[in-house]
């Protein structure tokens, strides 16, 4: 399986309710020979029962295999984009990223983010993930059974790395962009970008910007090297002459 077109994506199930999805999943991730793949607090009993019988064959060596994560925070520390997929909208889960596009836009280490069956992505997992991406459906029943998207997602992507042509850039994982972001917000203060008092709304949009950006850690280097600079003019403008 290491040389399978999908090695590079790693799909996770969020806080899954329906055992039933857990074991078509496990069958999803044979069908499309998908190297990587995880648990996120799991919020059923997948290891017996009708999770066991919807996996057959090698899905359920696969089912009962499967990593199982704490939090989507360590299930994805080291991709280099998280793609979250949601039908819901608003301000803080702009769309960002279409199906079609993934493969050939997002070099690197993939996860493919699966929320809840009733309440998707929380606030705070959606904050995890770099892209948001929503499946086209009819609005007039516009809601996918979630073993049913993860099938499109493989699917879709299974075709695209079969004629996608890839850079060779090695993009940065995602916890090695949190100091820089620590390291940007402490030059936002320096000079004075605290909009209102709270430099973390600023800060959470300009988030967005660079994880959708795909850095290498040269980038990152080039960045922290410019908020330095920064902050030490201004702190020799305040000292004066």
């Amino acid at each position: 399986m290491s040389s399978s077109r999908l090695n590079r994506f790693r799909p996770l199930l969020v806080g899954t309710k329906i055992p039933e999805n857990i074991g078509s999943f496990a069958r999803l991730l044979e069908n499309f020979e998908v190297t990587e793949a995880g648990l996120v607090a799991p919020n059923c009993d997948w290891r017996e029962g009708v999770a066991q019988w919807m996996a057959t064959g090698t899905s359920k060596e696969r089912l009962n295999s499967l990593p199982v994560h704490d939090s989507l925070a360590s299930a994805v520390s080291d991709c280099q984009f998280v793609v979250g997929f949601t039908a819901r909208a608003g301000r803080n889960r702009r769309m960002s990223i279409r199906l079609e596009d993934v493969a050939g836009k997002l070099d690197g280490r993939v996860a493919l983010v699966f929320g809840r069956e009733d309440f998707c992505l929380l606030s705070e997992e959606v904050d995890l993930c770099t892209h948001l991406c929503a499946l086209d459906t009819s609005p007039h029943f516009p809601a996918l059974n979630l073993s049913h998207s993860v099938a499109v997602v493989l699917s879709d992507l299974f075709r695209q790395e079969g004629s996608s042509r890839r850079g060779h850039l090695t993009y940065a994982p995602a916890d090695e962009l949190n100091p820089v972001f620590e390291h940007l917000r402490s030059m936002m203060l320096a000079v004075g970008l605290d909009q209102d008092g709270n430099p973390d709304r600023m800060l959470g949009r300009l988030k967005k910007i660079f994880q959708r950006a795909g850095l290498t850690r040269e980038d990152l280097g080039l960045m922290r090297g410019l908020f330095s600079r920064v902050m030490a003019e201004v702190a020799s403008l305040r000292k004066g002459p």
